[in-house]
């Protein structure tokens, strides 16, 4: 038995920009692109952007602002998740948020906001680009409570690196600490401080 696929709702968003001699917003038409996924079994729908603005965050660092002019309809019980492509690693930017949650009551704009990662010439992705995907999952809705005792389990309270293995291998990386040797750039005297990272095969 063939079973009809879902329709996932999409809107193009008319956007501001500037405004005329009169004071009038001078509204500008929608270039969204309807987010698709590339092949049948993926997860993620492609994010097209439409537009590229920048913005300053609270230390004063350039945020590249990516727009797509589009907005989202999720079905209730359902949550979108906007997560970088794997192409990101070819660029000098990193999503500020890590993954951007949309909620099934949001109907602003889809975009995504990335810092850079260098002070050399950055590669960022351009307008037309795909700058991310959008991953619709359902979510566990529940009342949140206080109680007396939580069930117990093997593993308990063990957390951060509780089941790393606690044997060092020959591979480990051994923090040294060595003395700076002389030369024109200090004082004369020796100094230590200088943490070189080694280790057996270099």
């Amino acid at each position: 038995m063939k079973f009809e696929e879902p329709v996932l709702k999409f809107k193009k968003l008319n956007y501001v920009e500037g405004v005329d001699e009169n004071g009038t917003p001078i509204i500008k038409e929608s270039q969204g692109v309807l987010p698709v996924r590339a092949h049948d079994t993926d997860a993620g729908y492609d994010i097209v952007c439409t537009r590229l603005t920048q913005e300053l965050d609270e230390a004063g660092k350039v945020v590249l602002v990516y727009h797509t002019d589009v907005a989202v309809e999720l079905p209730q019980g359902m949550v979108g998740f906007l997560l970088m492509r794997s192409s990101v690693s070819k660029k000098s930017i990193m999503l500020t948020n890590c993954v951007g949650t949309i909620d099934p009551g949001y109907r602003g704009e889809l975009m995504m906001k990335f810092k850079l990662t260098t002070d050399a010439l950055p590669r960022v992705y351009q307008i037309g680009d795909k700058i991310g995907q959008l991953v619709v999952v359902p979510y566990y809705k529940a009342t949140p409570v206080f109680v007396e005792e939580l069930s117990s389990t093997d593993r308990g309270e063990n957390g951060y690196g509780s089941t790393d293995k606690k044997e060092k291998s020959g591979t480990d990386l051994i923090l040294e600490t060595k003395e700076l040797a002389k030369d024109e750039h200090n004082t004369g005297e020796p100094t230590t401080g200088n943490s070189e990272i080694s280790g057996d095969n270099r």
